[in-house]
């Protein structure tokens, strides 16, 4: 029994010295890997509580269980804004304003594809 848990011992000692160097190698390549981009864009409903024109950012609070979600999001050439039907400049939205908030993880961060008013402040 004691010859035989030797050898299980010896031989679990030599295999974490062997695989031991190789974990860096690996860890490096996993810090160097983007991470992966969500399925789709994801959607979420809530009030707006910053709107950032110089750096082109809205923040919004969307109600998660009994907390808040805060969601900041790029607003780019791409973005469509709109309120009551009808498209308007990121100057329009406001603190307060009731959006519905479709967003895509980038590298960067968020980035706003919607912002749809539903209701103002």
């Amino acid at each position: 029994m004691k010859k035989g848990f030797h050898w299980l011992a010896i031989s679990w000692v030599a295999l974490v010295l062997l695989a031991g160097p190789l974990s860096p190698l690996h860890a490096d390549e996993a810090e160097k890997s983007e991470p992966a981009p969500a399925a789709g864009p994801m959607r979420f409903v809530g009030t707006v509580i910053a709107v950032v024109p110089a750096s082109r950012t809205v923040v919004v609070d969307v109600p998660w269980d009994r907390d808040f979600l805060r969601i900041g999001a790029e607003v780019t050439a791409t973005t469509t804004i709109t309120a009551e039907g009808q498209t308007v400049s990121l100057d329009r939205l406001q603190s307060g304003d009731r959006v519905r908030l479709s967003v895509r993880r980038v590298a960067t961060g968020n980035e706003a594809i919607s912002v749809e008013v539903l209701q103002g402040p």
